[in-house]
């Protein structure tokens, strides 16, 4: 377990340089954190849903999935990946109901808890903080917005050309044969990408394999990289409402 302090400090590092707090003076933000309890998740732990009605999480590092499951089938579908700096529950915190959602770590997760009584005084009491909330909850609108329309238009390939061109770093080659790395999704079983993109195991299965075919994609130490990145943009929704403009 991580100390205190040490966790805090880092806390500190990783949120002054990220959107919902990177507006705050240092000062305001240590004691915004000062206020906060750590509280450390394992690798693979199922979250208890019903914490979200009262206490919020400020992620400080690792990936939080959290997912959707019909009762009938088993299936399930993941509405967001949580990275460092994210918020869970949102919605909770946003209407203080509860939000039946299933919480899964992907990695061992360090984030810091905040009462949802308390995170909704912030918003008074820090006018810089709440400046920035209206734009980060929009961008998970927006995320909801994009994941249902993908559902709906767009077929597995094309779904899994989108999810990995909106982690790929193209600025950010390898020198090593000029691969392009993914973050976030970079090490996920097909199981979670085809959570992520609303498909099953083996349909995405079956896609990777053939974007590995056409030296596209490739593994490299279990990471995924880009290797074409011209031919993913051509396999993605991009290329195709580009192509459907010019008609």
């Amino acid at each position: 377990m991580i100390q205190e302090h040490v966790l805090r400090k880092k806390a500190f590092d990783v949120l002054r340089d990220l959107g919902l707090f990177h507006l705050l003076d240092a000062e305001v933000l240590r004691t915004m954190l000062m206020e906060c309890t750590p509280v450390q998740w394992k690798k693979a732990d199922t979250i208890d849903y019903r914490i979200g009605t009262q206490y919020c999480y400020i992620i400080v590092s690792g990936r939080l999935k959290v997912t959707q499951v019909d009762p009938n089938t088993g299936r399930s579908i993941a509405l967001f990946l949580l990275k460092e700096g994210d918020i869970y529950d949102l919605f909770s915190l946003l209407d203080e109901k509860e939000h039946i959602t299933f919480p899964i770590a992907l990695d061992p997760v360090v984030t810091l808890r905040i009462p949802v009584k308390r995170m909704r005084e912030w918003m008074y009491e820090y006018p810089k903080f709440n400046e920035m909330f209206l734009p980060y909850l929009g961008e998970k609108m927006r995320e909801l917005e994009s994941f249902s329309e993908s559902i709906i238009f767009h077929d597995t390939l094309t779904r899994i050309s989108n999810l990995i061109l909106k982690h790929v770093l193209p600025k950010e080659a390898l020198k090593e044969d000029d691969y392009y790395p993914v973050r976030l999704i970079n090490n996920l079983s097909h199981e979670s990408i085809s959570e992520l993109i609303g498909s099953v195991r083996s349909v995405v299965s079956t896609q990777m394999h053939k974007l590995k075919e056409e030296e596209i994609i490739v593994s490299k130490r279990g990471h995924l990289a880009v290797k074409n990145l011209e031919k993913l943009i051509k396999k993605s929704d991009l290329f195709k409402d580009h192509s459907m403009k010019k008609e």
